[in-house]
């Protein structure tokens, strides 16, 4: 068998998954606590959000929440889903190219993402840019 390095697209979980979603978002909660108070406001970055399912169950502990992913249609549901939380920011942006400075979010996660991604190396720099 040969396997080849191409990224799979299309890998959202559908928003009645409420088993996988609450066990990521609850191992992501108990770090919450330990990620650095930099600023007054807490920031939390999810990078390849989909349609913001687990984003979402993650975010009540943040003022602002920015998802970034490339999939303009699970984007779109997101915004949608989201559209009466004016802490939510909702961004088409590569995970090999985060467009915020270093060290701008104190609690960043990637759920099931690096497997999609063209760019691994790149992708997996950005989102743990050293201090």
């Amino acid at each position: 068998m040969e396997i080849l390095n191409m990224p799979v697209t299309g890998g959202t979980a559908p928003r009645h998954a409420w088993r996988t979603a609450n066990k990521l978002a609850g191992f992501a909660l108990g770090w919450v606590g330990l990620s650095p108070r930099n600023s007054e406001c807490r920031r939390y970055l999810d990078v390849g959000c989909g349609n913001g399912f687990i984003t979402e169950l993650v975010a009540p502990d943040f003022d602002e929440v920015v998802g970034i992913d490339m999939e303009k249609t699970r984007l779109d549901d997101f915004r949608a889903h989201v559209s009466e939380k004016s802490n939510f920011q909702i961004l088409l942006m590569s995970a090999a190219k985060i467009e915020f400075p270093s060290e701008f979010f104190p609690f960043i996660t990637s759920f099931e993402v690096l497997e999609h991604v063209q760019a691994f190396d790149a992708s997996a720099r950005e989102a743990a840019l050293p201090p």
